[in-house]
């Protein structure tokens, strides 16, 4: 298997070439550079804390709150399918899919959908094959269900039911189920939070919050509009939104922000959304120890 970026040397070495250098990786134990499979869980873990995190970026204020559905930037059917690459090498591809309204509990609900798959090259050390559903109110004001099925190498049945009047949510993986959190009105999930975010309009806004959660903790999502900026995905140039993106975590026990609160050094992301009236997000980077890892936006359906 050989590639002007990689090439597997003596059946069992990867080689990797970046624009920061070579980097050799040995499939089962060691070489000097480090661990092949430690390194492809590294990669394709934050593949996967990539897409969640920018999904928890979106925020909202309490005038926005409310979302009328001839407004929406998206409809059921749509689809927008990412590449994902580490440096040169492509590490996997996500797609992202609105749904028709679906019945949950015998409510109506708002239905999204992502799916993510690592490409070859890293299904040899570690294979993804995610799938996780969303489901918000017609309103638009809060989560109703989410979940996480996992069939790659590592597999997951993870389950997340909102319980608002108690103001609780409750997350089970496989049927085992945590203590449930305390969560405040309006808490979205990570996936619902990436579909409230294209519904609003950026440009007049500087800083924006929202509280998120994916079962296990909450999290007060912070962006940051930059200013605008037109780039270039696959041979097409949009005129965006430069955006970054930071969190604050929020202990359980005081889910309020005025304690349990610790913020992040450094904004985890930086992504470029679309200042049409579609708001797509054309881009994801986020730097790692070695290089950066992107997402460019392929196609839209």
């Amino acid at each position: 298997m050989e590639n002007k970026n990689y090439s597997l040397e003596k059946k069992n070495l990867l080689c990797l070439r970046t624009e920061c250098g070579e980097y050799k990786f040995q499939i089962s134990g060691e070489t000097g550079q480090g661990n092949a499979e430690r390194i492809a869980k590294v990669m394709t873990g934050f593949l996967m804390l990539l897409f969640l995190s920018l999904l928890c970026c979106s925020s909202v204020r309490a005038a926005d709150k409310k979302v009328s559905n001839n407004k929406l930037p998206f409809s059921p059917a749509e689809q927008l399918v990412y590449q994902i690459r580490w440096e040169a090498v492509e590490a996997g591809v996500a797609f992202l899919n609105v749904l028709p309204v679906t019945q949950v509990d015998k409510q109506p609900c708002q239905h999204f959908s992502l799916k993510v798959e690592t490409s070859p090259l890293v299904d040899v050390f570690y294979e993804v094959r995610d799938k996780f559903d969303s489901y918000t109110d017609l309103a638009f004001n809060r989560s109703i269900r989410y979940g996480k099925k996992g069939t790659g190498s590592e597999q997951r049945d993870i389950l997340v039911q909102f319980n608002w009047e108690k103001g609780i949510v409750r997350y089970s993986n496989f049927n085992a189920g945590r203590k449930p959190i305390t969560i405040p009105p309006g808490t979205f999930d990570p996936l619902a939070a990436f579909y409230k975010l294209r519904c609003m309009d950026l440009g007049d806004k500087k800083e924006v919050q929202i509280p998120i959660t994916d079962g296990k903790r909450s999290y007060m999502g912070r962006v940051k509009v930059l200013g605008q900026e037109a780039i270039t995905c696959f041979n097409t140039t949009y005129d965006t939104y430069v955006i970054t993106y930071d969190t604050y975590v929020i202990t359980p026990e005081r889910i309020h922000l005025g304690g349990g609160v610790k913020k992040s050094d450094k904004p985890t992301l930086r992504f470029w959304i679309t200042t049409d009236e579609r708001r797509l997000p054309v881009r994801i980077q986020s730097k790692v120890t070695v290089g950066s890892i992107i997402g460019d936006l392929v196609s839209v359906r």
